[in-house]
């Protein structure tokens, strides 16, 4: 029997008006006799929750997104939730709870405005429309339906903590070695239902931008993942034997020896990776997900760091103290030195235009080209050096500029060396 029509409703668990209009909005719905999912409601304990969600989501005719501040977080789900529905072309309807300024591609898209008044009746007309109902309007007022304010788990109360610009790196570091004890929840980290690596693609879109010192060039559309690969992540093409599986290798130089990481912790970005072994993950993910899935050039790492005005870093400005992991200490740009990576996303003041955590410091990033022939991007056994940018741990503000080129061999397995992801749309 198939599932009736039903609305999935997307928001932020955040104990306040976004989640207290969510839970109106499934009330007027299923008044109205509109079938409609809300995870509260509709997931059963011990299911796979980020399952569940897809599943959801491609079985609804429509999504109502719920716009607050904290549902435009990119450390939450809603975005991602609403990317994947306009990806599958389901209509989405969003209501604004708070004044925010949307991002480009829901700009587009008319709004309801529940900023003042909550308009109910337009909000189930227009539903019944997508849904090809006749809504059964019974307005219920906001206040008889609000519920008691959520409890935020530890790793959400940890997370919302992350948000505040003023928390120092000592204590970014506690709490991102407290999140890989406890769990970390955040998409991009971890694995998927699959046991694959759960990368949390983002969109750069089509455009010219500044490279270097005032080149401009243009780029086709591109997702970069969010964060470096991270140790967990690794892990599982290790345990799928990656390291025992020809086809992965051909071409490239394979190590003798499994690489010897100098940090384990689950959601810190893997290091003492040379280039191979990232093109060998790289083509056992593709393989894995049916994905064209590679390094960046620096061209598209570039675009993705620094956005389109040829900014200094990832964001606006000169070097800001406490903004990213590396040796503020060397040249006295700031206090801070933590001596070794940290987990992945812990710096979100510090992020790109584009969302990308981590393009300055943490750890360097094999990009695919060579350094003194940049139009060279296919393996070969050469030992030509390959790029890496964005500095280290290890490294000064100098070094974590967006623009600057550095080079390794790359059989290089430093301690300060891992890699981000690229999968390419088809065009």
């Amino acid at each position: 029997m198939s599932q009736a029509p039903q609305v999935f409703i997307s928001y932020a668990r955040d104990g306040g008006v976004s989640e207290q209009t969510a839970t109106a909005l499934h009330e007027q719905l299923v008044q109205a006799g509109i079938a409609a999912f809300r995870d509260v409601e509709n997931i059963d304990p011990g299911s796979h929750w980020a399952a569940v969600i897809e599943q959801q989501i491609l079985a609804s005719q429509l999504m109502v997104v719920v716009v607050s501040k904290p549902a435009l977080n990119p450390q939450r789900w809603v975005m991602r939730e609403c990317l994947f529905a306009a990806n599958k072309r389901i209509p989405i309807i969003p209501v604004l709870v708070e004044q925010v300024d949307l991002p480009l591609w829901l700009m587009h898209i008319n709004a309801l405005d529940f900023t003042q008044t909550q308009h109910w009746g337009r909000l189930l007309l227009a539903v019944g429309k997508y849904m090809a109902v006749e809504p059964v309007i019974e307005a219920v007022p906001l206040a008889q339906v609000a519920p008691k304010p959520r409890q935020l788990s530890e790793a959400e109360r940890l997370l919302q903590e992350l948000q505040n610009p003023q928390v120092l790196p000592p204590r970014r570091f506690e709490i991102g070695n407290r999140l890989n004890i406890i769990g970390d929840p955040r998409p991009g980290v971890g694995l998927d239902a699959n046991g694959l690596p759960d990368i949390d693609w983002v969109k750069i879109p089509a455009g010219e931008f500044i490279y270097q010192d005032g080149q401009r060039l243009r780029l086709d559309d591109y997702q970069m993942s969010r964060y470096p690969v991270t140790n967990q992540q690794f892990q599982a093409f290790k345990k799928a034997g990656g390291y025992n599986t020809d086809k992965w290798w051909e071409g490239l130089q394979k190590p003798d020896t499994l690489p010897s990481h100098r940090w384990t912790e689950g959601n810190r970005p893997v290091e003492s990776v040379d280039w191979y072994e990232s093109i060998a993950f790289c083509r056992w993910l593709s393989a894995k997900t049916g994905q064209e899935i590679r390094l960046p050039t620096e061209q598209e790492w570039e675009k993705a760091a620094r956005g389109t005005d040829g900014r200094e870093y990832p964001w606006e400005g000169s070097y800001k103290t406490g903004y990213a992991n590396i040796d503020e200490t060397w040249k006295k740009d700031g206090d801070f030195y933590l001596q070794e990576t940290s987990a992945v996303g812990i710096y979100p003041q510090g992020q790109s235009p584009y969302g990308l955590m981590d393009m300055s410091g943490n750890v360097w990033e094999w990009c695919i080209n060579k350094y003194e022939e940049p139009q060279m991007i296919t393996p070969d056994l050469s030992g030509g050096v390959r790029v890496v940018r964005g500095g280290s741990w290890f490294y000064d503000t100098g070094y974590c500029r967006s623009s600057f080129r550095n080079r390794w061999n790359p059989v290089n397995r430093g301690g300060s060396q891992g890699f981000r992801l690229l999968c390419c749309f088809p065009h």
